[in-house]
Protein backbone atom coordinates (compact mmCIF):
# COMPACT_ATOMS: atom_id res chain seq x y z
CA UNK A 1 0.00 0.00 0.00
CA UNK A 2 2.26 2.27 -1.37
CA UNK A 3 2.33 5.27 -3.62
CA UNK A 4 5.09 7.60 -5.09
CA UNK A 5 4.60 11.29 -4.54
CA UNK A 6 7.15 14.34 -5.86
CA UNK A 7 9.36 15.98 -3.51
CA UNK A 8 10.38 19.99 -3.57
CA UNK A 9 12.56 21.25 -0.86
CA UNK A 10 13.22 25.15 0.40
CA UNK A 11 15.43 26.66 3.03
CA UNK A 12 16.60 23.37 4.26
CA UNK A 13 19.77 23.79 5.75
CA UNK A 14 20.51 19.70 5.63
CA UNK A 15 18.89 17.58 3.21
CA UNK A 16 17.08 14.94 5.97
CA UNK A 17 19.10 11.79 5.46
CA UNK A 18 15.72 9.52 4.50
CA UNK A 19 15.45 11.84 1.82
CA UNK A 20 18.82 11.94 0.08
CA UNK A 21 20.19 10.42 -3.09
CA UNK A 22 23.24 8.64 -3.53
CA UNK A 23 24.84 11.78 -4.07
CA UNK A 24 23.93 13.58 -0.74
CA UNK A 25 21.27 15.40 -2.97
CA UNK A 26 17.45 16.00 -2.49
CA UNK A 27 15.65 13.24 -3.98
CA UNK A 28 13.10 13.70 -6.78
CA UNK A 29 10.47 11.82 -5.03
CA UNK A 30 9.60 9.21 -2.31
CA UNK A 31 7.59 6.50 -1.59
CA UNK A 32 4.24 7.52 0.81
CA UNK A 33 3.09 4.50 3.05
CA UNK A 34 -1.43 4.59 2.83
CA UNK A 35 -1.62 2.43 6.04
CA UNK A 36 0.53 4.71 7.70
CA UNK A 37 -1.32 8.17 5.88
CA UNK A 38 -4.71 6.73 7.47
CA UNK A 39 -2.63 6.24 10.79
CA UNK A 40 -1.51 10.20 10.95
CA UNK A 41 -5.03 11.31 9.56
CA UNK A 42 -7.16 9.73 12.27
CA UNK A 43 -5.01 10.51 15.21
CA UNK A 44 -5.47 14.35 14.11
CA UNK A 45 -9.06 14.22 12.54
CA UNK A 46 -11.57 12.10 15.22
CA UNK A 47 -12.26 11.44 18.21
CA UNK A 48 -12.65 8.02 19.87
CA UNK A 49 -14.37 6.31 17.15
CA UNK A 50 -13.15 6.71 13.34
CA UNK A 51 -15.73 7.23 10.56
CA UNK A 52 -14.63 3.65 9.30
CA UNK A 53 -11.95 2.16 11.45
CA UNK A 54 -10.64 -0.39 8.10
CA UNK A 55 -7.38 1.78 6.76
CA UNK A 56 -8.23 -0.19 3.49
CA UNK A 57 -11.65 1.70 3.39
CA UNK A 58 -10.09 5.24 4.27
CA UNK A 59 -11.74 7.21 1.53
CA UNK A 60 -8.96 9.18 -0.24
CA UNK A 61 -7.11 5.48 -0.75
CA UNK A 62 -10.71 4.06 -2.41
CA UNK A 63 -10.77 7.18 -4.73
CA UNK A 64 -6.93 6.85 -5.67
CA UNK A 65 -6.41 5.69 -9.42
CA UNK A 66 -4.75 2.70 -10.55
CA UNK A 67 -1.26 4.27 -10.80
CA UNK A 68 2.06 4.09 -9.23
CA UNK A 69 1.51 7.90 -7.98
CA UNK A 70 -0.79 9.01 -5.80
CA UNK A 71 -3.14 10.55 -8.28
CA UNK A 72 -7.28 10.83 -7.69
CA UNK A 73 -9.87 9.47 -9.77
CA UNK A 74 -11.95 12.29 -11.79
CA UNK A 75 -11.48 15.87 -10.32
CA UNK A 76 -10.64 14.34 -7.14
CA UNK A 77 -12.68 13.84 -3.79
CA UNK A 78 -15.84 15.83 -3.60
CA UNK A 79 -18.10 17.20 -6.19
CA UNK A 80 -18.21 20.96 -4.88
CA UNK A 81 -15.58 23.29 -4.47
CA UNK A 82 -16.33 23.63 -0.99
CA UNK A 83 -16.12 19.63 -0.28
CA UNK A 84 -12.99 18.81 -2.21
CA UNK A 85 -11.32 22.20 -0.12
CA UNK A 86 -12.49 20.62 2.94
CA UNK A 87 -11.21 17.07 2.52
CA UNK A 88 -8.08 18.48 0.85
CA UNK A 89 -7.28 20.24 4.09
CA UNK A 90 -7.88 16.89 6.07
CA UNK A 91 -5.74 15.24 3.79
CA UNK A 92 -2.83 17.99 3.63
CA UNK A 93 -2.77 18.25 7.24
CA UNK A 94 -2.04 14.08 8.02
CA UNK A 95 0.59 14.55 4.78
CA UNK A 96 2.41 17.35 7.08
CA UNK A 97 2.43 15.20 10.08
CA UNK A 98 3.56 12.30 8.00
CA UNK A 99 6.02 14.36 6.59
CA UNK A 100 7.67 15.50 9.91
CA UNK A 101 7.10 12.38 11.75
CA UNK A 102 9.23 10.08 9.01
CA UNK A 103 11.47 12.30 7.28
CA UNK A 104 12.27 15.39 10.36
CA UNK A 105 12.03 12.84 13.63
CA UNK A 106 9.03 15.24 14.82
CA UNK A 107 7.18 12.58 16.27
CA UNK A 108 4.41 14.73 18.63
CA UNK A 109 1.89 17.18 17.52
CA UNK A 110 -0.97 19.35 19.35
CA UNK A 111 -2.99 21.84 17.49
CA UNK A 112 -2.17 25.64 17.88
CA UNK A 113 -6.09 26.68 18.45
CA UNK A 114 -6.34 24.84 21.69
CA UNK A 115 -3.75 26.36 23.28
CA UNK A 116 -3.59 29.44 21.82
CA UNK A 117 -3.76 32.50 23.67
CA UNK A 118 -4.29 30.43 27.30
CA UNK A 119 -3.01 31.91 30.58
CA UNK A 120 0.50 31.45 31.76
CA UNK A 121 -0.86 29.07 34.29
CA UNK A 122 -2.43 26.98 31.95
CA UNK A 123 -2.02 24.09 29.27
CA UNK A 124 2.47 25.15 28.51
CA UNK A 125 4.00 25.44 31.76
CA UNK A 126 4.48 29.07 31.75
CA UNK A 127 4.55 29.11 28.13
CA UNK A 128 2.02 31.74 26.00
CA UNK A 129 1.28 31.52 22.68
CA UNK A 130 -0.30 35.13 21.38
CA UNK A 131 -2.05 36.11 17.76
CA UNK A 132 -0.43 39.29 17.26
CA UNK A 133 -2.90 40.79 14.14
CA UNK A 134 -5.81 38.71 12.88
CA UNK A 135 -5.49 36.12 10.17
CA UNK A 136 -4.63 32.77 9.76
CA UNK A 137 -1.74 31.17 11.97
CA UNK A 138 -0.04 28.07 12.05
CA UNK A 139 -1.94 24.79 12.71
CA UNK A 140 0.45 22.91 14.71
CA UNK A 141 2.69 23.07 17.75
CA UNK A 142 5.07 19.92 17.94
CA UNK A 143 8.10 18.49 19.17
CA UNK A 144 10.96 16.21 18.31
CA UNK A 145 11.88 15.69 22.24
CA UNK A 146 10.85 17.74 25.11
CA UNK A 147 14.12 19.55 24.25
CA UNK A 148 13.04 20.39 20.41
CA UNK A 149 9.90 22.76 19.73
CA UNK A 150 8.67 23.02 16.44
CA UNK A 151 5.43 25.18 14.53
CA UNK A 152 4.46 24.22 11.59
CA UNK A 153 1.65 24.52 8.89
CA UNK A 154 -0.10 22.01 6.67
CA UNK A 155 -1.95 22.66 3.88
CA UNK A 156 -3.62 20.58 0.72
CA UNK A 157 -4.35 21.90 -2.98
CA UNK A 158 -5.51 20.99 -6.21
CA UNK A 159 -4.25 24.19 -7.86
CA UNK A 160 -0.57 24.64 -8.81
CA UNK A 161 1.79 25.65 -6.03
CA UNK A 162 5.54 26.61 -5.71
CA UNK A 163 7.79 28.61 -3.31
CA UNK A 164 7.31 31.78 -5.65
CA UNK A 165 3.65 31.93 -5.64
CA UNK A 166 1.38 34.07 -3.79
CA UNK A 167 -0.03 31.21 -1.85
CA UNK A 168 3.02 29.97 -0.70
CA UNK A 169 3.90 33.67 0.55
CA UNK A 170 0.60 33.69 2.42
CA UNK A 171 1.54 30.97 4.49
CA UNK A 172 4.72 32.03 5.00
CA UNK A 173 2.81 35.42 6.76
CA UNK A 174 1.21 33.21 8.54
CA UNK A 175 4.17 32.66 11.24
CA UNK A 176 4.81 36.58 11.47
CA UNK A 177 1.25 36.46 13.33
CA UNK A 178 1.92 34.23 16.12
CA UNK A 179 4.39 35.18 19.01
CA UNK A 180 6.04 32.35 21.53
CA UNK A 181 6.75 33.91 24.76
CA UNK A 182 8.87 31.90 27.43
CA UNK A 183 8.16 32.32 31.48
CA UNK A 184 9.02 35.58 31.64
CA UNK A 185 7.22 36.83 29.15
CA UNK A 186 10.64 37.19 26.47
CA UNK A 187 9.05 36.85 22.89
CA UNK A 188 11.07 34.01 21.41
CA UNK A 189 12.21 32.34 17.73
CA UNK A 190 10.33 28.95 16.93
CA UNK A 191 11.46 26.97 13.80
CA UNK A 192 8.88 26.24 11.74
CA UNK A 193 8.05 24.54 8.83
CA UNK A 194 5.12 24.59 6.08
CA UNK A 195 4.33 21.31 4.60
CA UNK A 196 1.98 21.69 1.29
CA UNK A 197 0.84 19.11 -0.94
CA UNK A 198 -0.57 19.31 -4.56
CA UNK A 199 -3.12 16.64 -5.67
CA UNK A 200 -2.48 15.11 -9.14
CA UNK A 201 -5.75 14.11 -10.42
CA UNK A 202 -6.98 12.13 -13.02
CA UNK A 203 -8.96 14.60 -15.15
CA UNK A 204 -5.80 16.88 -14.87
CA UNK A 205 -3.07 17.03 -17.19
CA UNK A 206 -0.67 13.87 -17.12
CA UNK A 207 2.34 15.80 -17.04
CA UNK A 208 1.36 17.19 -13.86
CA UNK A 209 2.24 14.46 -10.45
CA UNK A 210 1.10 14.97 -6.76
CA UNK A 211 3.87 16.49 -5.03
CA UNK A 212 5.10 17.58 -1.58
CA UNK A 213 6.50 21.15 -0.71
CA UNK A 214 8.31 21.93 2.43
CA UNK A 215 10.21 24.80 3.68
CA UNK A 216 11.00 25.90 7.25
CA UNK A 217 10.29 29.80 8.55
CA UNK A 218 10.48 30.84 12.21
CA UNK A 219 8.47 32.66 14.37
CA UNK A 220 9.49 36.45 15.57
CA UNK A 221 11.83 37.14 18.66
CA UNK A 222 15.54 37.24 19.61
CA UNK A 223 16.92 34.82 21.20
CA UNK A 224 16.39 31.14 20.39
CA UNK A 225 14.89 28.42 23.50
CA UNK A 226 18.34 25.97 24.26
CA UNK A 227 17.34 22.61 25.10
CA UNK A 228 16.94 23.36 28.81
CA UNK A 229 14.95 26.68 28.64
CA UNK A 230 12.31 24.66 25.67
CA UNK A 231 12.15 21.60 28.14
CA UNK A 232 8.97 22.55 29.90
CA UNK A 233 7.27 23.21 26.98
CA UNK A 234 8.18 20.74 25.23
CA UNK A 235 7.06 18.43 28.11
CA UNK A 236 3.34 19.80 27.81
CA UNK A 237 3.47 19.06 23.95
CA UNK A 238 4.28 15.39 24.67
CA UNK A 239 2.12 15.46 27.36
CA UNK A 240 -1.10 16.58 25.25
CA UNK A 241 -0.30 14.58 22.34
CA UNK A 242 -0.44 11.83 24.41
CA UNK A 243 -3.42 12.73 26.23
CA UNK A 244 -5.51 12.72 22.57
CA UNK A 245 -4.14 9.05 22.40
CA UNK A 246 -5.37 8.27 25.67
CA UNK A 247 -9.13 9.82 25.01
CA UNK A 248 -9.06 6.96 22.12
CA UNK A 249 -7.98 4.25 24.08
CA UNK A 250 -11.12 4.82 26.25
CA UNK A 251 -8.88 6.00 29.22
CA UNK A 252 -10.70 9.15 30.55
CA UNK A 253 -8.68 9.63 33.52
CA UNK A 254 -5.29 9.39 32.05
CA UNK A 255 -6.26 11.76 29.17
CA UNK A 256 -8.03 14.31 31.95
CA UNK A 257 -4.57 14.15 33.64
CA UNK A 258 -2.19 14.28 30.79
CA UNK A 259 -3.83 17.73 29.20
CA UNK A 260 -4.75 19.28 32.63
CA UNK A 261 -1.84 18.46 34.79
CA UNK A 262 -3.95 17.22 37.51
CA UNK A 263 -2.36 14.05 39.63
CA UNK A 264 -4.05 10.69 39.59
CA UNK A 265 -3.88 9.74 43.14
CA UNK A 266 -2.31 6.35 44.45
CA UNK A 267 -5.60 4.16 44.91
CA UNK A 268 -7.50 5.28 41.65
CA UNK A 269 -5.92 2.56 39.74
CA UNK A 270 -6.77 2.31 35.58
CA UNK A 271 -7.68 -0.63 34.18
CA UNK A 272 -6.39 -2.08 30.33
CA UNK A 273 -6.55 -4.80 28.40
CA UNK A 274 -3.00 -6.26 27.15
CA UNK A 275 -2.83 -7.34 23.52
CA UNK A 276 -0.07 -9.47 21.83
CA UNK A 277 1.31 -9.42 17.98
CA UNK A 278 0.91 -12.87 17.05
CA UNK A 279 3.64 -12.57 14.25
CA UNK A 280 6.09 -11.40 12.49
CA UNK A 281 9.47 -9.31 13.91
CA UNK A 282 7.56 -7.63 16.74
CA UNK A 283 5.95 -10.66 17.96
CA UNK A 284 4.94 -11.00 21.75
CA UNK A 285 5.33 -6.65 21.64
CA UNK A 286 2.32 -5.88 23.42
CA UNK A 287 0.10 -3.07 23.62
CA UNK A 288 -2.34 -1.42 25.73
CA UNK A 289 -5.96 -1.17 23.62
CA UNK A 290 -8.56 -2.26 21.97
CA UNK A 291 -10.64 -3.01 18.57
CA UNK A 292 -13.30 -1.03 16.34
CA UNK A 293 -15.93 -2.74 14.02
CA UNK A 294 -17.87 -1.27 11.37
CA UNK A 295 -21.62 -0.27 12.29
CA UNK A 296 -23.53 -3.48 12.43
CA UNK A 297 -21.01 -6.13 12.46
CA UNK A 298 -19.16 -7.79 15.33
CA UNK A 299 -16.59 -10.35 15.96
CA UNK A 300 -16.67 -13.68 17.01
CA UNK A 301 -13.73 -14.26 20.28
CA UNK A 302 -12.10 -17.89 21.18
CA UNK A 303 -10.19 -17.90 24.17
CA UNK A 304 -7.01 -20.06 24.00
CA UNK A 305 -3.86 -20.49 26.35
CA UNK A 306 -5.04 -17.28 28.43
CA UNK A 307 -5.34 -15.08 24.98
CA UNK A 308 -8.47 -13.81 23.43
CA UNK A 309 -8.37 -14.57 19.66
CA UNK A 310 -10.67 -12.61 17.55
CA UNK A 311 -12.11 -14.02 14.18
CA UNK A 312 -15.22 -13.28 11.75
CA UNK A 313 -18.72 -13.72 12.99
CA UNK A 314 -19.60 -15.72 9.59
CA UNK A 315 -16.44 -17.48 9.55
CA UNK A 316 -17.55 -19.50 6.41
CA UNK A 317 -18.57 -16.26 4.31
CA UNK A 318 -15.62 -15.03 2.20
CA UNK A 319 -15.02 -11.16 2.05
CA UNK A 320 -16.29 -10.03 5.26
CA UNK A 321 -15.62 -6.78 7.75
CA UNK A 322 -12.74 -7.10 10.17
CA UNK A 323 -12.21 -5.49 12.95
CA UNK A 324 -9.34 -2.67 13.32
CA UNK A 325 -6.73 -2.91 16.41
CA UNK A 326 -5.88 0.85 17.90
CA UNK A 327 -3.22 0.70 21.20
CA UNK A 328 -0.58 2.06 22.39
CA UNK A 329 2.75 0.14 23.34
CA UNK A 330 2.44 -1.19 26.80
CA UNK A 331 6.27 0.15 28.42
CA UNK A 332 4.74 3.48 26.83
CA UNK A 333 1.78 3.09 28.17
CA UNK A 334 2.79 2.45 31.81
CA UNK A 335 5.48 5.27 31.88
CA UNK A 336 2.55 8.08 31.07
CA UNK A 337 0.70 6.43 33.77
CA UNK A 338 3.24 6.76 36.56
CA UNK A 339 4.00 10.29 35.28
CA UNK A 340 0.45 11.55 35.69
CA UNK A 341 0.81 10.10 39.42
CA UNK A 342 4.01 12.21 39.99
CA UNK A 343 3.84 15.75 40.82
CA UNK A 344 7.52 16.10 38.85
CA UNK A 345 5.11 15.70 35.92
CA UNK A 346 6.23 14.11 32.40
CA UNK A 347 9.80 12.85 32.03
CA UNK A 348 11.64 11.70 29.11
CA UNK A 349 9.09 9.29 26.96
CA UNK A 350 11.83 6.96 25.44
CA UNK A 351 10.02 6.74 21.74
CA UNK A 352 10.13 3.74 20.19
CA UNK A 353 12.89 2.56 18.26
CA UNK A 354 12.50 -0.70 16.77
CA UNK A 355 9.78 -0.55 14.52
CA UNK A 356 9.92 -3.29 11.64
CA UNK A 357 7.86 -3.57 8.96
CA UNK A 358 6.18 -6.87 8.64
CA UNK A 359 2.37 -5.90 6.91
CA UNK A 360 1.18 -3.46 4.29
CA UNK A 361 -2.31 -2.83 6.85
CA UNK A 362 -0.31 -2.44 10.06
CA UNK A 363 1.12 1.49 10.77
CA UNK A 364 3.24 1.91 14.16
CA UNK A 365 4.50 5.24 14.93
CA UNK A 366 7.56 6.40 17.05
CA UNK A 367 5.21 7.51 19.87
CA UNK A 368 4.34 3.81 20.14
CA UNK A 369 0.75 3.91 18.63
CA UNK A 370 -0.51 1.05 16.62
CA UNK A 371 -3.36 0.62 13.64
CA UNK A 372 -3.84 -3.13 12.30
CA UNK A 373 -5.91 -6.04 11.46
CA UNK A 374 -7.16 -7.11 14.77
CA UNK A 375 -6.78 -10.81 13.57
CA UNK A 376 -3.03 -10.43 13.41
CA UNK A 377 -3.23 -9.49 17.36
CA UNK A 378 -4.51 -11.61 20.77
CA UNK A 379 -5.67 -10.31 23.99
CA UNK A 380 -5.48 -11.19 27.63
CA UNK A 381 -8.29 -12.63 28.91
CA UNK A 382 -7.64 -10.59 32.17
CA UNK A 383 -7.28 -6.75 32.93
CA UNK A 384 -4.22 -5.73 33.91
CA UNK A 385 -3.94 -2.57 36.55
CA UNK A 386 -1.53 0.42 36.26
Amino acid sequence: MERLLKLALNKFDEVPATLKDSAGAAVSEFKVNLASIYHHYYLDTHGCVPPDPDPAHFEPVRFLAATDDFRFLGSGLGIGTMARRNRSSELGSAFCRMFLHDHLGITYFEHVERVLNKSASGPLNGFRLERTVSGDIPDYLCASSPELVFLAEAKGSYQSINFKNKEFEKWRKQFTRIIVKDPSGEERPVKGYIVATRWATEDGPSSVSSTLLAEDPVTAGRRPLSHEEALPLGRQIVSRHYATIADKLDQPVLAAALSSGSIIPPELRLRAVVWEILLGPMQGRRFVGGYFCPPGTDLTIREQDDKFFFGPAHPFRLGRERGTFFGLEESIFRALVQAARSAQRLPQIPPLQEIVPFHSAVSILRDGSILAPVGLLAASNRFVEY
